[in-house]
């Protein structure tokens, strides 16, 4: 009876013993499950993190940004510069610099559309090295197009070539994205005329060494971005020294009295504003644009017309890429020393 109790007292003393280790072992085991995150947890990004899977980006709204209301007199956004005096084309240097000239690719917050604004920038060869501001031109493409428009005719690398040779002045030259607005409105504050005046001519202004005075700026488009150009240079002639129609589409029936080029050209202050005109033989708004040259000649508005071959198409348009860049920038000086110096610590944004 003894013996048969001993060996029971050794395995009731063995299992005493074991209590504690199972214990503890039960605890370790729970703490490791908590510490896991289940799958159901976890948000798609932290799982592909987990597993090392490309983080998919995000987009962050941008914030508006407050742009000086400065419709419709532009001087309004800083003190104008001082006009440099004009000197002939033939003493042009040709300046050197390490600096070529680029195409930068941009966008701003419209307040008016309540979207970005693409637009393209072309910044001349010694941008931001001489510490120079630059004149500007604003140029539209035409219907169904983008700010790529005038990029893809060659206006950036014909610039390049004249300036290189030291035929016209360095400029900086904008191309703007007109997105809807530009095809489904006709004129005023609201319209694309408001984004051109009230958000991206500040904007280019305050961010690039550009020439901030109306003497600085000349406007252009062609096609439907013709009828802009024109639009927006008679309802605001004290804004812009020069404008350009090329092949414009005069052909908005929506467009009222008050932004019509055809009655704002006769109601409005123009008789400082250069004005040029041209246009293909073949051209399908040839009509309307010879009505408009006609109007222009009754009423002695000075202008420069000019009828060339070809029709309503690229091809015609890069043709005459040199002929456009030479009158727009024929008023502007020739020396970089002449224009004011550029006061911006990065101008390059």
């Amino acid at each position: 009876m003894n013996n048969l109790i001993k060996p029971n007292r050794w395995l009731l003393i063995i299992a005493l013993l074991l209590i504690p280790v199972l214990f503890l072992s039960s605890c370790s085991g729970t703490r490791s499950e908590a510490n896991q995150i289940s799958p159901t947890s976890i948000s798609p990004s932290a799982a592909a993190a987990k597993v090392g899977a490309p983080r998919e980006e995000t987009t962050t709204a941008v914030p508006p940004i407050i742009l000086p209301t400065i419709f419709p007199t532009l001087t309004k956004f800083v003190p104008p510069y001082p006009t440099p005096s004009l000197t002939a084309r033939s003493d042009s240097k040709i300046y050197t610099c390490n600096t070529p000239g680029r195409i930068q690719l941009g966008a701003f917050p419209s307040q008016i559309t309540g979207e970005l604004m693409n637009y393209r920038i072309y910044l001349p060869p010694c941008y931001s090295e001489d510490k120079r501001t630059y004149p500007v031109i604003y140029l539209f493409h035409g219907s169904f197009h983008t700010d790529s428009h005038w990029d893809d005719l060659g206006i950036d690398e014909t610039a390049e070539i004249l300036i290189t040779r030291g035929e016209i002045p360095p400029v900086l030259i904008i191309m703007q994205d007109g997105r809807e607005i530009f095809q489904e409105t006709s004129g005023g504050p609201s319209s694309f005329e408001g984004v051109i005046l009230r958000e991206l001519v500040p904007y280019i202004e305050h961010n690039f060494c550009a020439w901030r005075d109306p003497s600085g700026r000349a406007i252009g488009g062609l096609s439907r971005g013709g009828y802009w150009a024109l639009e927006i240079a008679f309802r605001n002639p004290q804004n812009f020294q020069s404008v350009g129609g090329h092949s414009a589409a005069l052909l908005d029936e929506s467009a009222g009295s008050e932004y019509d080029p055809m009655v704002t050209a006769q109601k409005s202050n123009i008789d400082d504003l250069r004005i040029y005109l041209d246009a293909g033989r073949n051209d399908y708004v040839l009509s309307p644009l010879l009505e408009f040259h006609e109007l222009l000649l009754e009423v002695d508005i000075d202008h420069q017309w000019v009828l060339n071959e070809g029709g309503h198409e690229d091809n015609y348009w890069s043709a005459h890429l040199k002929d456009y860049l030479n009158w727009y920038t024929d008023p502007w000086p020739a020396e970089r020393a002449l224009y004011p110096t550029c006061s911006l610590e990065s101008p390059d944004r």
